[in-house]
């Protein structure tokens, strides 16, 4: 009998080591999106007046983040960028808009039916509400990269789907402190809606659906009901006013502080999560692997 002996695989050189470490791809994938959304504004900034910057340095910031976030994916991680595969792109963000809007919708539908939200009236459809539309682009694009596509996936890989939705889901609230008004409620609300973002994408294992619905619900709370989105006043096509307590209409941070978007969130994020798991895209700590 001969005994075959395996040469142990070889090691990887130290740079490379560190470079695969998770927060090490967290941390440098994060920084190429804020540093290429930063060039880009300072180039608008750059070559063009104040005045004719509306609306494409937004959109150019959002196409080139996407792009970074694609070269990052094939040069540092060695693989097709399948979160951002063209072919579901276009039906996947569109269901994402109507989702988001819906959502936001359905809260109002509720408020108006209890008296707590009033229109007294519309403002005219001016490029002041379309530029709203370019901003809400480029804050869903950077902000579902950062938080699913790098945060929430990078940790995924390392420590399933569960551990990274928590993960994810804290920091994404953490980021949202500074936004006026932000009580516990918002706070918690926030958390849940990072949550709610990772099941969208664990939902198609794409970033297009969570684009769209973060698109849709910040762009129709704000530039269509004008209510205050993070806690930043809007002023959007119908002149609405929420009254009432501030557990129902969230205060001076808006809708996103209010009990009936932590409703909103949980059942339409629990809706997700079970489709996910439905498909197996619930992964336990090895990618590959169904919870």
């Amino acid at each position: 009998m001969t005994t075959m002996i395996h040469p142990a695989p070889a090691r990887q050189p130290l740079g490379r080591r560190l470079l695969n470490f998770p927060l090490t791809r967290i941390v440098l994938a994060s920084l190429l999106a804020v540093a290429t959304a930063f060039i880009m504004f300072a180039l608008a900034k750059a070559v063009a007046v104040k005045e004719a910057r509306i609306i494409w340095p937004q959109l150019l910031a959002a196409v080139a983040v996407l792009a970074a976030y694609w070269g990052y994916v094939r040069v540092v991680e060695k693989r097709p960028a399948t979160e951002l595969s063209r072919f579901r792109a276009l039906p996947e963000l569109g269901i994402g808009l109507l989702i988001g809007a819906a959502m936001v919708a359905a809260e109002i539908a509720v408020l108006y039916a209890l008296g707590n939200y009033q229109i007294t009236g519309t403002n005219a459809w001016t490029i002041a509400l379309a530029q709203p539309l370019a901003v809400m682009v480029f804050v869903g694009v950077i902000e579902e990269v950062i938080g699913r596509g790098v945060i929430f996936r990078i940790t995924e890989e390392s420590l399933g789907s569960w551990a990274a939705v928590v993960i994810s889901a804290l920091i994404f609230g953490l980021a949202h402190l500074p936004g006026e008004g932000a009580g516990i409620l918002a706070i918690f609300n926030t958390v849940v809606a990072g949550a709610f973002f990772a099941a969208a994408y664990m939902l198609t294992r794409r970033l297009w659906l969570c684009i769209g619905i973060h698109i849709a619900w910040n762009y129709t709370l704000g530039s269509v009901f004008s209510i205050a989105v993070s806690g930043n006043e809007s002023k959007g096509f119908l002149i609405g006013k929420l009254s009432g307590p501030e557990w129902l209409t969230g205060g001076t941070y808006g809708l996103e502080a209010s009990l009936l978007t932590l409703l909103t969130l949980v059942l339409a994020g629990g809706v997700m999560f079970q489709m996910a798991h439905a498909r197996g895209n619930v992964l336990a700590r090895k990618r590959g692997r169904a919870a």
